[in-house]
């Protein structure tokens, strides 16, 4: 007999999905389904999931001890098993918790915002995918789990980036995130694998023996764990894709690039922990690159003109403070900043499209100008202008993704070549 915290679990996990499978069914298999219908729908699925993360929450801090849910084997090959296991302990619990409301609140901000949209249905599919993806992340029990909801995160990403499809700077910024994804992607995949081999299974609850190992396999472990996390949060060198992700609608630039997925990366981190805090020299990459990141934000953010990319770069600034914060070994400091980080950000993307307004009603106040009377005047003009040029790191993006750019042209007119030899297939008796 199933228990209690197990249904509860799969309750969080699969509501989101099952609302978004219906609503593409509806599509499907009728004349298409009203705005009204999918926003039920898709809100069925999401409170369903709040509900049961809430319920689950509170099971926990009833009885705050760490354990692990058995639903049984995903897939088993010889002495290979994928176990549907979730670990539920503070951290998890929280995300989990923290990424059912904020879901389900951009849930109703989307269907009063996107209202009339051509792309409605889609937006509300994607956003159910993404629902369920983010628990999967949150509640895994091991990293072969994890990695199904790390997936399901990085094509809804890689789809609301490209959501305005009929214009090309939305597609051509989608591709971008889409190859830093799948790049960085292959690292994660060849850890799980690494994982297995030396601790003998891929479950959270093992990695405390990765002490164990020798000094060269912590170090690659570690190391191709932490790949993946820069890439998902954007950090450097993989910034680039960020402030092009704006190109999405609104509540998605909130959800994935303000409060969530931008901080799924620093999550992989906070679970695989125990293997990072063993490889000193991995942790000390990581400090180093998330406080360059932070003053690559910091820097770049003030020289922006317009709202959504401000936020972007101050974005990036916060996160890369949170990775050194992890890579310094706080990781309780690190998931309270994380935590408040996502509420307020989540909260500004939502109005940003109003700030003209807020900023007439209130006026406008100039931030203090703390950050430059820390510089030395003899470098202030150099550095702002580099922030002017993001440091040059578009340039060096684009050369590195090119030959993608050259393969989806030749993909699109091949699709164009047999689309047209179709139609006249279907115009001739």
């Amino acid at each position: 007999m199933v228990e209690l915290g197990v249904w509860l679990v799969l309750t969080t996990v699969l509501g989101p999905l099952i609302a978004a499978a219906s609503c593409a069914g509806w599509e499907l298999l009728s004349a298409g389904a009203s705005e009204r219908m999918v926003v039920r729908t898709t809100t069925a699925g999401l409170v369903a999931s709040l509900a049961a993360a809430l319920v689950t929450a509170g099971r926990f801090a009833w009885n705050p001890v760490a354990h692990e849910l058995e639903a049984g084997s995903w897939l088993t090959m010889g002495s290979y098993e994928v176990p549907i296991v979730f670990h539920l302990d503070a951290t998890s619990v929280v995300f989990s918790l923290l990424s059912a409301s904020l879901t389900a609140l951009t849930t109703v901000f989307s269907s009063t915002y996107l209202h009339r949209e051509p792309g409605f249905l889609r937006f509300f599919v994607l956003l159910g995918l993404f629902g369920g993806g983010i628990q999967l992340v949150a509640l895994a029990g091991a990293l072969d789990l994890f990695f199904a909801g790390w997936e399901l995160l990085g094509l809804s990403s890689a789809l609301f980036i490209g959501f305005f499809k009929d214009r090309a700077e939305p597609v051509r910024a989608s591709v971008r995130a889409f190859a830093t994804y799948r790049a960085a992607d292959i690292a994660f995949f060849l850890g799980i694998v690494a994982t297995h081999e030396s601790l003998g299974s891929t479950r959270l609850t093992v990695m405390s023996e990765a002490g164990q190992l020798p000094g060269w396999q912590r170090t690659l472990l570690a190391s191709l764990f932490l790949l993946p996390a820069l890439a998902k949060s954007a950090q450097l060198p993989f910034s680039s894709w960020l402030p092009r992700a704006m190109e999405g609608p609104t509540p998605s630039s909130a959800l994935f690039y303000g409060s969530l997925s931008i901080h799924s990366g620093l999550y992989l981190l906070l679970r695989i922990h125990p293997i990072l805090d063993v490889a000193p020299a991995v942790e000390f990459v990581g400090f180093g690159l998330g406080v360059a990141t932070a003053v690559f934000g910091a820097l770049v953010a003030r020289v922006q003109t317009d709202a959504k990319s401000a936020l972007a770069f101050s974005t990036l600034a916060q996160t890369g403070l949170i990775l050194a914060e992890i890579a310094a070994g706080w990781t309780a400091l690190a998931l309270v900043h994380l935590v408040g980080h996502a509420l307020l950000r989540v909260g500004q993307y939502l109005r940003a499209p109003s700030t003209l307004h807020d900023a007439h009603q209130r006026g406008h106040h100039a931030a203090p100008p703390w950050f430059e009377r820390a510089l030395p005047l003899a470098i202030q003009p150099r550095l702002f202008a580099w922030s002017l040029h993001r440091f040059r790191l578009d340039e060096w993006t684009e050369r590195a993704v090119a030959p993608l750019w050259w393969l989806s042209a030749r993909v699109e007119q091949w699709d164009l070549r047999l689309r047209r030899w179709f139609d006249l297939d279907r115009e001739s008796p």
